[in-house]
């Protein structure tokens, strides 16, 4: 059973915008997530970890990207989280740093 035409995005922007979204935010958000986690783990463990959940994680966080009506929420949205766990990622090798 096709889609029903008044549910696709006819503009090939939108698109792109999304395919973007979906393939460079949500592997920046997924690499973020295991850097912090490999800020508290064993680095070892955390690689290991990465190679199997890593695709996992970018995969999902890939479709969740055509979720929002419109590309430049779903935009907004991965690059204002990619910004929050830069900055938490920066603040946690800081501390790290000074305390060890």
């Amino acid at each position: 059973m096709p889609a029903n035409s008044k549910y696709l995005t006819s503009s090939p922007v939108q698109r792109a915008i999304r395919l973007l979204t979906g393939f460079v935010g949500g592997y920046l958000v997924t690499t973020l997530l295991h850097l912090i986690a490999a800020a508290y783990i064993s680095k070892s463990v955390i690689l290991i970890t990465f190679t199997f959940s890593g695709f996992i994680i970018w995969a999902v966080l890939f479709i969740v990207a055509y979720i929002p009506k419109k590309a430049w929420q779903a935009s907004l949205t991965y690059f204002g989280v990619t910004g929050i766990l830069a900055l938490i990622l920066f603040f946690t090798n800081t501390y790290n740093s000074v305390v060890s």
